[in-house]
């Protein structure tokens, strides 16, 4: 790394993230792309939404010659473009990202079938698209974007791709195996700090992973009488011991700051090995149920219990979803807020 930092320092032309592109991506690139940031040398860049593009160019590469004058416009004229228009003011999730890439995929599955079966893409049918559909497995159905750019272009008929229903949750914990698990955050010192606060917020609030792995230390709100956490513009207020575990959290990581703004210009609340990055959710999923902590069990009955006490507009913001999702909960506890809203409109 310093040779390859002199050689920077030396050369005469402007240097650019290009450069860093063109190098393989292991966490050595990562950590001088993040350092050169940091320093202003480079400007910032999203870089999970940067990746996507050359991932797409990688892939069709290998696509047949007669498929990619439809993969191509596709892929970067439609999945791309309507995700760099979605993303201009916030970073590019990891699941996102697959599910792009699982729709460019599950779009060649389709033509190299067509291919098989003789069947021009113009010609396909609604009932052979059902076959297609049901001869796979469920992930068959994100070729429904791929189906509606076709049919937007006149490439394809009217045709139809049902929409994957959502199975609702099957996994939670028992009252008992909640509380337990949630005394342990709050007492058990032999737990490490992130995963007793990061639990002890997936046991009271449900909330998700990706979303918690969001936070910096700029989202907590300490006015030392009331700890808050800053989601989506709403301040969930905290109970006191949970409170105590963020703010020990947030000074441990405070320390650590002061080593990390070399190679990061966000103060994440749970950082991952690359200062720059977050932790990982599948690393945190794990490191959970590690200490014992089962986190969707845990997530699942945390947002049932708070679906059953509060209508689905304010579960939306208290823990950070959808209005979809939170009317989907409250659903599934079997609550009828009619009532609640008539005596609102009284009041």
């Amino acid at each position: 790394m310093p040779a390859f930092l002199k050689h920077i320092g030396a050369s005469k032309e402007e240097f650019t993230h290009r450069h860093l592109d063109n190098l393989p991506n292991t966490p050595t690139t990562r950590y001088i792309r993040d350092v050169l940031v940091a320093a202003a040398v480079l400007p910032p860049r999203d870089d999970r939404l940067e990746a996507l593009p050359r991932w797409a160019d990688a892939f069709l590469a290998q696509a047949p010659l007669p498929h990619r004058k439809y993969l191509t416009p596709f892929a970067h004229w439609f999945l791309l473009h309507r995700i760099r228009r979605t993303h201009r003011h916030r970073p590019l999730r990891a699941s996102t990202q697959h599910q792009m890439r699982s729709r460019l995929r599950r779009a060649l599955e389709l033509l190299d079938w067509l291919d098989q079966h003789g069947i021009p893409l113009g010609e396909l049918t609604q009932p052979e698209l059902e076959a297609w559909l049901e001869e796979g497995p469920e992930k068959r159905r994100e070729v429904r974007a791929f189906i509606t750019w076709a049919a937007g272009r006149s490439l394809t008929g009217d045709l139809v791709v049902p929409r994957a229903p959502i199975a609702a949750p099957s996994v939670f914990s028992t009252y008992e195996d909640q509380a337990e698990q949630l005394h342990r955050c709050l007492r058990d010192d032999a737990l490490p700090l992130d995963v007793r606060t990061a639990g002890a917020l997936t046991l009271l609030f449900g909330l998700q992973h990706t979303r918690l792995l969001e936070l910096t230390l700029h989202d907590i709100i300490d006015d030392d009488t009331v700890v808050a956490l800053s989601l989506n513009g709403h301040r969930l207020p905290l109970p006191p011991e949970v409170a105590q575990l963020v703010r020990a959290l947030r000074d441990q990581r405070q320390k650590s700051w002061r080593l990390d703004q070399t190679a990061s210009t966000t103060p994440w609340l749970f950082p991952g090995q690359e200062p720059a990055r977050p932790l990982g959710a599948a690393y945190l999923y794990l490191k959970l149920r590690r200490h014992g902590i089962a986190p969707l069990a845990s997530r699942n009955s945390a947002r049932l219990a708070l679906a059953t006490d509060l209508p689905a507009s304010v579960l939306a913001d208290f823990t950070a979803t959808s209005i979809s999702n939170s009317t989907r909960w409250t659903g599934y506890a079997k609550r009828d807020w009619l009532d609640y809203i008539a005596n609102r409109k009284q009041r």
